[in-house]
């Protein structure tokens, strides 16, 4: 039997134990289930074919790493490295159509008969790194698993990843390889696949504005008395030009520059302007660096205020000098920018242009190093063909994800390239009620992987 027919034959099984694990409250924001998770999941990996497993304390959440070899067995053998997270997002039970920890088989909201696994966690990420569990049983069964298969699993990526780089460092000789794999994200949302060679960093900052030490009547004290929201608002305007670029200074110093492969990329990228722009009721795109809105996407930082908070915002009215102000910024990265850089270049902006007559202070509440594997690394080829067999479409190759995640630590700890082929359908709600993962893009991803594991070592570049 092929690792293709078994995969065939053992699906519904596959999703039954995919409904055990989903099934299981895993919060790192809070630590619910955790405990219970990771011996749940240790378990699952000895099942499907890892010969070693170790849960790996942190002073946050633990980690699981895991081997399909002995340290003996698997040498001179092609090792891949592949990460995923079993941590989840908070819930609000209320607002699902399902309990978020019942999953539930339904259909999607298309009405084309597409059936999905409606649940926390199960595009982000326990769908999508239990099919790589999938396709190493397929060929573990069928005498056909020619890699080391090395699996990291942590318990606190919605939490920032805090401990990640620690584990990865201390454990960096179980953990070599040749390459780190990462399934998560959704495709395309055209609806093909692509291949992401990086993901940008992240930069995430609070700044706070204090004026007096009460509201004041902005009858009886309007004018002379400073407002914090307008003094917020300024030194914040101060921070863009009228043609959108960012004007701290130094910010865009270590953006490597776009280059011819880059460039081919770019145009290979299907994208409907106006589609998104209906999609999002929006009349046109921001200004700001780049010539196109991949370009700006995939190539440029951004500065974005995620939120901004003062005074009153209840119904109807009431006149007051706020005595505070908040604004929280996150500041997408691209290579070879560092987050530590970027937010000591954002504080020195803020200090220069506060007027003093308020008191302003800045705190950075989080950061992620950006990644980029070379476009034109050997890796892509093999890669870029078993995606092609797994979803019997063409990928779409990519520099980067647009959003952030911890994948730096794999190239700059281990030395190893780093590629993320998503797997979870575009629109699978993650971090939102209804989270979802079709079955079909299960059963891609499962093939997906299964030809990776096989190709890679035929390929040579390994």
């Amino acid at each position: 039997m092929s690792a293709t027919d078994y995969i065939e034959r053992e699906f519904e099984a596959f999703v039954d134990d995919l409904f055990e694990l989903l099934a299981q409250p895993s919060i790192s924001a809070t630590g619910e289930g955790v405990p219970e998770c990771t011996a749940l999941v240790e378990r699952l990996c000895r099942e499907y074919g890892f010969k070693n497993v170790e849960i790996v304390e942190t002073s946050g959440q633990p980690a699981i790493i895991a081997r399909t070899r002995t340290v003996s067995d698997a040498k001179n053998t092609p090792r891949i490295l592949i990460y995923g997270h079993y941590d989840v997002q908070p819930v609000s039970p209320g607002e699902w159509t399902t309990p978020p920890f019942e999953p539930t088989i339904r259909e999607g909201p298309g009405g084309n008969g597409d059936k999905r696994i409606y649940a926390r966690g199960a595009g982000d990420n326990k769908g999508q790194w239990f099919a790589h569990l999938c396709a190493i049983r397929a060929l573990s069964e069928t005498d056909d698993l020619p890699v080391d298969v090395t699996l990291l699993l942590e318990g606190e990526e919605e939490s920032g990843s805090p401990n990640l780089e620690s584990v990865v460092r201390e454990h960096a000789e179980t953990l070599a390889a040749d390459l780190a794999y990462v399934a998560d994200g959704p495709i395309d949302t055209s609806g093909r696949p692509h291949v992401l060679m990086g993901a940008r960093g992240l930069c995430y900052v609070e700044v706070n504005a204090r004026g007096p030490n009460r509201d004041l009547h902005s009858g009886n004290y309007g004018g002379p008395i400073p407002n914090p929201a307008w003094e917020l608002i300024r030194v914040l305007d101060s921070m863009k030009d009228k043609e959108g670029r960012i004007t701290i200074n130094g910010f865009y110093d270590d953006v490597r520059p776009i280059e011819e492969i880059d460039r081919e990329a770019l145009e290979a990228m299907p994208f409907d302007a106006e589609a998104v722009q209906a999609e999002l009721d929006v009349a046109g795109f921001a200004d700001g660096p780049g010539e196109s809105y991949l370009e700006k996407l995939l190539y440029y930082p951004t500065l974005n205020v995620a939120g901004f908070t003062s005074g009153y915002g209840g119904e109807g009215t009431k006149t007051i000098i706020p005595s505070r102000a908040q604004a929280k910024l996150d500041m997408r990265l691209v290579a070879d920018q560092d987050p530590d850089n970027i937010f000591e270049k954002f504080h020195q902006h803020v200090e220069k242009h506060a007027s003093g007559t308020v008191d302003i202070d800045v705190q950075k509440l989080g950061t992620m190093r950006p990644q980029r594997t070379p476009l034109d690394h050997p890796v892509r080829e093999p890669i870029l063909a078993a995606v092609a067999a797994g979803w019997d479409a063409e990928p779409i190759l990519k520099p980067t994800l647009g959003g952030s995640l911890p994948t730096a630590v794999f190239t700059d700890e281990l030395g190893i390239p780093c590629v993320t082929v998503p797997y979870a359908n575009s629109d699978e709600n993650n971090h939102s009620p209804d989270e979802n993962f079709s079955l079909d893009c299960f059963k891609n991803g499962i093939l997906t992987t299964m030809e990776l594991l096989q190709r890679l070592p035929k390929s040579g570049v390994i």
